[in-house]
């Protein structure tokens, strides 16, 4: 039988994986995603120190140095909410509208978060909204693949805190092979953050949250997000 691949967590810790500055494809405000150096199919995602966290407010800086595992807390949520979306839809075709996980690796920088890699045309990390809408490359077709998605996190009552403009990327998924079709996949920022999870109480107050969210992403791009009828439009 075929072992598991070194640095994969499989059980237990293997290899460790070397990152470095060449690997590093973005950063975030808790988080850098380096490019996976063994599997072009895949992303992993690593804590940044606290000490070189920017953006922060002094109160967050201060509550996070002293309870670490808050940070810890964001990623837990995410994997369990990725867990519930997947074991409540196991039939083999289905492909959620956030970023597949497959576990933890462990890294010279850290504990890794393995995720998968959208790419665009050219065979490069695919486009975020936010570049798009920088760049002024926003088409109508990708509103439209973007209301879609928008459409299945409402339908598939996924919990997402953090709809930025930066966690929707549009373009192929790897994964058995380099999908045709171009998608709008949420990459980050979904799960149940909230101190108080109100989100995942009912229904209810998730659609509330999630019109909310959409509502922000959409002002904080000069967009139009229509309650009613759940679309984004310039």
């Amino acid at each position: 039988m075929r072992g598991p691949r070194p640095g994969i967590c499989n059980g237990i810790m293997t290899a460790v994986l070397t990152l470095d500055d060449m690997h590093q494809v973005a950063r975030g405000k808790q988080r850098a995603v380096f490019l996976h150096p063994s599997d072009d199919s895949k992303l992993i995602k690593v804590l940044r120190k606290t000490a070189d966290l920017t953006g922060r407010s002094a109160f967050n800086l201060m509550t996070e140095r002293r309870f670490p595992s808050l940070r810890m807390r964001n990623i837990r949520k995410e994997y369990l909410e990725y867990l519930r979306v997947m074991l409540s839809n196991p039939q083999p075709e289905f492909q959620p509208p956030v970023s597949h996980m497959y576990g933890f690796v462990s890294t010279n920088l850290g504990l890794g978060c393995v995720t998968e890699k959208v790419v665009g045309d050219d065979g490069g990390l695919a486009d975020t909204l936010k570049t798009l809408l920088v760049e002024d490359r926003l088409t109508n077709r990708h509103l439209d693949l973007l209301n879609e998605t928008i459409r299945r996190l409402f339908d598939l009552d996924i919990r997402a805190s953090d709809l930025t403009a930066r966690n929707f990327v549009f373009g192929h998924r790897l994964i058995g092979g380099y999908s045709e079709a171009e998608e709008c996949v949420v990459v980050d920022g979904f799960g149940d953050v909230h101190a108080v999870p109100v989100r995942s109480m009912a229904k209810w107050s998730n659609r509330l949250g999630l019109d909310d969210s959409c509502k922000r992403l959409a002002k904080n791009n000069k967009l139009h997000w229509d309650s009613r009828t759940r679309q984004i439009s310039r």
